[in-house]
């Protein structure tokens, strides 16, 4: 993507200044920068066109790599507390992570990740001022809610595969915070918001402070506190409360309806809150009659434990069915959060101290902390594999029903339950960074300069999981009998055998709700943890400086080193170790992994200000990578940069860039879960079996190619030089890329012929899948290309202020993942299928329209969403290829298009020079869209794409005194 200007009045690209040292990748200082203090318009009016940064040579040279600035007027003008949220509004990024597409899951609750150009998270490589910032995850990714936001001045983006210039991990890009160090005075902010439903309520706080110290030193201090209070379950959203769900219609094409319908009303047809008994079995544990004629099927019970009729819908397949009882009560959905509940600290000083003429010393200091809650599903176990089979005579089964099980010669029975009444499990987590930089930075004459840094960063991550079903526990109380002494034990403590013993077990009662002991309650649920500490040492050398005069300018290289260690530690609780509750395991991850890079960069600026070559510069880069755990791997790139005549710039860019597995995936506990499947060898019948995910000591390193090419237009002349207009092709190969493929793709390209897959797949002895083993795998290869068009104008309105309008597009061409099996292409996936890959839209368009008149600016933000289909695996009535009788087809394929729009004022009262204050509203989704009804993986839609919050309304003050 070419320079991005984003802000609603001052972002704009930088022009690199000749002293500015290379440590502040991608872009050179801000404060270098003549721009770094001038509005956008000016700097671009003054200069006549957008030059582009993202290059570590010095100078005045225009690297060919595409950089994306989003500035802090953007963040302000919009009333976004968070820089984090304020990227991921941004086409190029898919918002993978945060605190509304987290729902059941545990791990760093609440954190904001960045997933540019949908490649995941691990591809995108985050430094603060050039330089790495410490993992928060143990997937090695950067929560960019412990980056302290508050002397943010902008963040730049290089939107194409940059491990050449800026190390290793940047396949899908760069993201860079560039923080004011050189701030003086003091600033406040204060914001409040709710939505007009009464909830998602925020309260964020920021103060930031700068001084000179004599005349060499200076320093700058800031702190931010934000709380968001989330959202409620499904059923506080209509949209959710429909119950839209995937249900099965076995065998495909019965009743003229395809093997999956999308709709509403779907509720549990094999597990109810009091139980529901689904099959009864002789003494020899075969099934008796079918399920139409076996005697006690159907026998359902009430909260008080009396048996009743099930009330069965239509459509009834092994886990749902369309109407019938349970509404309002599904336990796929009912405990998740639409958005969790979320709250952050951040801290952060920085000094400059000027040692001599030529040699200046810098320090840094960051604290953040993230707190967040998760609440997990409620226990499900449709097929008594959690459970057990109950056993004929056990005290707890009603009367009733124990003599018609007696009068069918009926042994033992599958009880379908939905263990409401022992609640979900939830689980708090906190992580704590601390972040520390030294560096020295000089000068070499006027043409040369060098730096030096030490960084050390620390993540604590302590996650603390509580009312977590032990399944181990949970089969040794269901199986009750009466001892000799009539009361109510569990087998395992009155049969002959004493090595099975438990004395801490109590028997509980699974018939009705809430009908057990409380010591019942505590030998079933207990509480569990995980701490996971990581360290970070980096250190880095740079120079670079001009070699000689080329006809087009000095030629300039750099050259520099880094060595980095990372190590993650962690323990967790006993049970969790062996995946022991029913959710929320925690994981225990050792490991360490060493990194030596060293590399070179060259610009060549050919010519200059001739007939048709207004311009041309090329550049070139190389980086040797070398790691402890999977060798040594080369990175380059090349590029160049081509003006024909003033105002057009063309340029284009190559690379190889790599990732290597990270000690999660190399190293990381195995944890498991589990999700509602379609089967495709049993017609697309519907089962509940345990995933299990995690490392994989077998991993390579994985390799992209990168290519980026494009234009810029900035007439330099008469009205038109307020017109900006980029376009930007990106084409990224990865091979052997590593990840997860999703459960239900395996058990897809499992029957589509891959066979490594099938190895990774369990199935009972009645062909039903019980457990899938979705771990990391070099299994894929991933394609994504497409375009990056940006628009800007401003224009003058004299009296009436000024208007300013920009829009933003990311064109995705395809995302596709390439198996042994074939390629799956999910450019236009608007849905996300629970144990799916998510996709991105065809195309995303987002615009700003400002209009400023002193002291008033109203600025007006617009998001547009096309339509798309639901799951690629999935064929439509519309769409070609359909069968009404195979197992892939389904209702309706089709995700409906949305438009967001959001509205903001500010009003700006100045008391004196460098004084001032500032008031501004905003109401966001100002036509209250609902998202989409749609069976989400987090929720009643596809909660990484849309709004699950509705209207909702921000206000603020902002204070400034000095500058």
């Amino acid at each position: 993507m070419l320079t991005m200007l984003l802000g609603a009045t001052e972002a704009f690209a930088q022009t690199a200044d000749p002293a500015a040292p290379a440590d502040q990748a991608p872009a050179d200082q801000a404060q270098a920068s003549d721009q770094a203090a001038t509005p956008a318009a000016e700097a671009q009016e003054s200069s006549g066109e957008i030059v582009v940064t993202g290059s570590r040579l010095t100078g005045g040279f225009k690297a060919p790599t595409p950089v994306t600035v989003l500035s802090n007027d953007r963040v302000q003008s919009l009333s976004i507390t968070n820089v984090g949220d304020a990227l991921n509004q941004l086409p190029s990024f898919r918002a993978t992570t945060g605190p509304a597409t987290q729902a059941n899951l545990g791990g760093n609750i609440g954190a904001r990740l960045l997933d540019l150009r949908g490649l995941n998270p691990q591809r995108t490589l985050v430094l603060v001022d050039g330089r790495r910032f410490v993992p928060s995850t143990t997937q090695g990714t950067v929560d960019v809610n412990l980056i302290p936001s508050a002397l943010v001045e902008r963040t730049e983006v290089v939107t194409g595969g940059a491990s050449a210039a800026y190390g290793s991990d940047a396949v899908a890009g760069v993201v860079n915070f560039i923080l004011n160090r050189s701030f003086n005075g003091v600033r406040a902010e204060a914001v409040a918001g709710v939505s007009q439903r009464g909830d998602d309520q925020t309260q964020f706080l920021s103060l930031a402070a700068g001084t000179r110290i004599g005349s060499r030193g200076h320093i700058v201090i800031a702190g931010e506190y934000e709380k968001n209070e989330g959202l409620g379950t499904c059923y506080t959203r209509s949209w959710c409360a429909s119950q839209t769900l995937i249900l099965g219609n076995s065998p495909a094409g019965a009743g003229g309806l395809p093997a999956n319908l999308i709709i509403g009303g779907v509720n549990t047809s094999t597990i109810a809150p009091g139980g529901l008994i689904n099959r009864s079995y002789n003494a020899a544990g075969v099934a008796i009659g079918s399920t139409a004629t076996d005697p006690l099927r159907g026998t359902t019970f009430n909260a008080n434990g009396t048996p009743r009729p099930f009330q069965y819908g239509t459509l009834v397949g092994p886990l749902f069915m369309l109407g019938g009882e349970g509404q309002g009560r599904n336990a796929f959905i009912a405990p998740l959060l639409l958005k969790v509940p979320t709250e952050r600290y951040s801290a952060y000083a920085a000094g400059t101290y000027e040692l001599t003429d030529t040699i200046t010393a810098e320090a840094d200091l960051s604290y953040g902390e993230e707190k967040g809650t998760v609440v997990s599903n409620v226990l499900r176990d449709y097929n008594g594999s959690l459970l057990g089979r109950i056993q004929s005579g056990n005290p707890f089964i009603p009367s009733a029903v124990q003599a018609a099980m007696t009068a069918n010669g009926v042994s033992s029975i599958l009880l379908g339950k939905a263990d409401f009444d022992l609640g979900p499990a939830y689980a708090t987590s906190r992580t704590r960074t601390y972040r520390a930089v030294l560096a020295l930075k000089g000068k070499l004459g006027s043409d040369w300069s060098w730096d030096v840094g030490y960084t050390y960063g620390k993540t604590e991550f302590l996650q603390r999981t509580y009312n977590a079903v032990n399944l181990a526990h949970l089969k040794n109380a269901t199986d009750a009998v009466r001892n000799g002494s009539g009361n109510i034990v569990c087998r395992i403590n009155a049969d002959a055998s004493t090595a099975n013993d438990d004395p801490s077990c109590a028997a509980y009662n699974p018939f009705g709700e809430g009908l057990f002991s409380p010591a019942a309650a505590a030998y079933l649920t207990g509480n569990g943890f995980q701490k996971t500490n990581n360290d970070q040492h980096v250190v880095t050398a740079n120079i670079q400086g001009k070699l000689f005069e080329l006809p087009g300018g000095p030629l300039t290289v750099a050259v520099g080193a880094e060595y980095r260690r990372d190590k993650i530690v962690g323990t967790t609780d006993p049970v969790s170790l062996t995946n022991g509750f029913w959710t929320l395991n925690g994981s225990a991850l050792n490991g360490a992994v060493t990194v030596k890079e060293a590399y070179g960069e060259v610009g060549v600026p050919l010519l200059r200000d001739l007939p048709f070559v207004h311009a041309l510069d090329l550049n070139g880069a190389i980086r040797r990578t070398d790691y402890s755990t999977s060798g040594a791997v080369t990175t380059w790139k090349y590029g160049g940069v081509y003006e024909p005549f003033e105002g057009l710039r063309l340029r284009a860019t190559r690379s190889r860039d790599i990732r290597a597995p990270n000690l999660s995936e190399l190293y990381g506990a195995r944890t498991k879960t589990t999700i509602g499947l379609s089967d495709p060898r049993n017609n697309g019948l519907q089962s509940n079996p345990t995933v299990i995910t995690g490392s994989n000591p077998n991993l390579t390193v994985e390799k992209a190619d990168s290519l980026t090419v494009g234009g810029v237009i900035t007439p330099p002349h008469g009205f038109l030089n307020r017109f900006r207009l980029s376009v930007d092709y990106y084409n990224i190969k990865v091979k052997n890329a590593i990840g997860t493929l999703g459960a239900q793709t395996l058990v897809n390209r499992c029957e589509q012929g891959v066979q490594e897959f099938c190895a990774l797949i369990t199935r009972d002895t009645g062909n039903l899948v019980t457990q899938v083993q979705d771990i990391f795998l070099n299994s894929a290869e991933l394609r994504t290309s497409g375009f990056d068009v940006e628009f800007q104008y401003r224009q003058p309105l004299g009296k009436l202020g000024d208007l300013r309008a920009q829009v933003l597009a990311t064109i995705t061409q395809e995302l596709t993942t390439v198996d042994s099996a074939g390629a799956t292409d999910r450019a236009g996936q608007n849905g996300v299928r629970t144990g799916t890959i998510p996709g991105v839209p065809d195309y995303i368009i987002d615009g700003l329209l400002t209009w400023s008149i002193n002291p008033l600016r109203l600025t007006a933000h617009g998001k547009y969403i096309p339509a798309g289909i639901y799951w690629t695996n999935f064929v439509g009535p519309d769409q070609p290829g359909y069968s009404v009788t195979s197992s892939t087809s389904v209702d309706n394929n089709r995700v409906p298009s949305r438009f967001y729009l959001d509205l903001t004022a500010n009003w700006t009262v100045k008391t004196s020079a460098g004084r001032g204050f500032e008031f501004f509203g905003t109401i966001n989704n100002v036509f209250d869209k609902d998202p989409p009804r749609l069976p989400g993986a987090t929720g009643g839609t596809n909660q990484i794409l849309f709004d699950p919050v509705g209207r909702a309304f921000r206000f603020g003050a902002r204070v400034r005194f000095g500058g």
